[in-house]
């Protein structure tokens, strides 16, 4: 469990059209949801609904094999629509790639002093 969680970009506009391709390649890059995600928005620059849906089928998939996704640096109008879609109440969200990477790293080593515990 110490691999460093991949980072994936979102670049330009993510809508419909692309939608599908994004989520497949980023299911793919999580080992089909074996792996915690950093998904960088930081070079987004507009996302509609079936773009929202992505974040949201990884985190239900991920969490159901103890895994997660985190949200790191959108800009301000991606901002916007995260938080009046709710996900700022789903997704943890991070300033930048480090933070993101200090949170796993943070929550995998609480994880091994459990599993520490019970054997």
């Amino acid at each position: 469990g110490s691999e460093t969680a991949p980072i994936l970009n979102l670049v330009g506009e993510v809508d419909l059209s692309s939608a599908p391709r994004v989520y497949s390649l980023i299911w793919q890059s999580s080992r089909k949801g074996s792996r915690s995600l950093i998904l960088n928005l930081e070079e987004l620059d507009f996302m509609d609904s079936s773009g929202l849906q992505i974040p949201l089928r990884l985190r239900e998939k991920l969490r159901a094999k103890k895994q997660d996704i985190v949200l790191v640096a959108p800009k301000p109008q991606i901002k916007k629509i995260l938080k009046l879609t709710g996900f700022d109440q789903l997704f943890s969200f991070h300033e930048n790639i480090k933070d993101a990477q200090t949170f796993f790293e943070s929550a995998a080593i609480t994880e091994e002093a459990r599993n520490k515990k019970t054997s």
